[in-house]
């Protein structure tokens, strides 16, 4: 074993151990580049830090971070989600089990007005957990749909995700979000055969619908979603025809948002106040982690990990196929133990050269990875959407309900994956038409 492998090893034990102790992780990634620079070079290596941070920040297209987290957040307070859902269960609640696919619906449109899974699991699941409650649907009906649904976001575009792969893979992040569009459609409407085929097999799990809905009704609740759905189009239209940059489109959708919330008169100043308190906390967190895992890939690249790695992979003589599942177990383990945030910054630079070496596309790539996030929010012990939903159920359910009835939509998330692995053009052909 020759020393940069070593030094490798080293440095990754370093992170790993001051994760095991607590720390925050961009202070385990910091520290671990810091060790291996000075290892490598010296003290004189630190010279090249600054300039390493400088060159990848100075970036146009970070500054749609802070503002689409200002647009989720801006939209958190409008009460759009509690019309999304309303409207949703209009139109379905002639189907059994059509609460629960509403607010699948919604939480798919919700995360293409705020792009964090967290907010939208929350916003989405703190009044249709109640009221499917209420109806007599079985709580792992009531709980799962929400719980898992929520994480769509990562995939429907504006995704945080998205736009920090595209910067460590030096991709398209216009063409990612566009190229997420189809998966995050094409997995709602899974999730939703899902919920149909549960409830065929245990109708207790879902009585039928004890209301009548007008056409009038179903129109109004159209209605009241309308500034919601315009504001998606012109967000995700000006990017796919071209006409502005997401980093332009994020300052759209934060004006458009905006208004939405002046027009229902739902924003004060002290609401204003704590909304912009929210957005430079969440935007300073994923920078530093950025910022250190940047720090991090510049010590790994002088250290020849990536290829190594593709030595140590060619060596064991895996097909194409085992690799990819290598991979994706990869990021689901990781994702399991750490935020989403994480395991992009730090997985891509290792991972994504391996992935070149075999002939597959970086974008396509970069939805494979969104999907495979997908189901580390929704699983134990770290999965931040069951903490998040568990945070406004009632009392009687508990974390362990909640986990038990995400779990089945794990599997429904493989099959995706399998799909859009086997069938790259699936997510290839929106954006190759841009």
């Amino acid at each position: 074993m020759d020393h940069m492998m070593l030094i490798t090893l080293g440095i990754m034990a370093v992170f790993f151990l001051l994760l095991i102790m607590g720390q925050p992780v961009f202070a385990a990634l910091g520290t671990a580049s810091i060790v291996g620079i000075l290892v490598l070079q010296g003290p004189r290596g630190l010279a090249a830090v600054p300039g390493v941070l400088y060159d990848r920040l100075n970036s146009f297209t970070l500054v749609a971070v802070p503002l689409f987290i200002l647009m989720g957040e801006i939209i958190f307070v409008t009460g759009i989600g509690s019309d999304l859902y309303n409207a949703a269960s209009s139109w379905l609640n002639r189907l059994r089990g059509g609460l629960a696919m509403a607010s699948v619906v919604a939480s798919a449109i919700f995360g293409a007005l705020c792009g964090v899974s967290i907010a939208g699991a929350a916003t989405i699941g703190s009044f249709a957990i109640p009221e499917m409650l209420k109806r007599g649907y079985h709580k792992s009906l009531a709980t799962g749909p929400v719980t898992a649904a929520g994480a769509l976001s990562l995939l429907i575009p504006p995704s945080l995700a998205f736009i920090l792969y595209g910067e460590v893979a030096d991709e398209s992040v216009g063409k990612l979000f566009v190229g997420g569009i189809v998966p995050g459609v094409a997995l709602a409407i899974m999730m939703m055969i899902y919920i149909w085929v549960i409830c065929k097999i245990r109708p207790e799990y879902a009585p039928d619908a004890d209301e009548t809905i007008t056409w009038a009704d179903r129109a109004q609740s159209i209605k009241r979603v309308i500034p919601s759905l315009g504001l998606i189009v012109a967000v995700l239209g000006t990017i796919y025809f071209g006409i502005c940059t997401p980093t332009e489109s994020a300052a759209i959708g934060c004006v458009g948002s905006l208004l939405i919330n002046l027009r229902r008169k739902t924003l004060t100043w002290a609401s204003f106040r704590g909304i912009l308190q929210k957005t430079m906390l969440t935007s300073g967190m994923i920078l530093l982690i950025f910022s250190s895992a940047l720090l991090f890939g510049y010590v790994l690249t002088r250290l020849r990990a990536p290829q190594n790695i593709i030595g140590l992979v060619e060596a064991a003589n895996l097909p194409d196929w085992g690799v990819l599942t290598l991979i994706m177990a990869i990021l689901i383990v990781m994702g399991m133990f750490m935020d989403i945030v994480s395991v992009i910054l730090i997985s891509t630079p290792l991972l994504l050269p391996m992935v070149q070496n075999m002939g597959y596309d970086p974008l396509w790539y970069g939805i494979i990875v969104g999907i495979t996030c997908e189901m580390a929010v929704i699983t134990p012990p770290i999965g931040l959407n069951l903490y998040a939903i568990k945070g406004i159920a009632p009392d009687e359910i508990s974390l362990q309900d909640i986990i038990k009835a995400a779990f089945p939509f794990v599997f429904v998330e493989l099959a995706a994956l399998v799909i859009f692995i086997a069938f790259p053009s699936l997510s290839l052909w929106l954006p190759n038409n841009m």
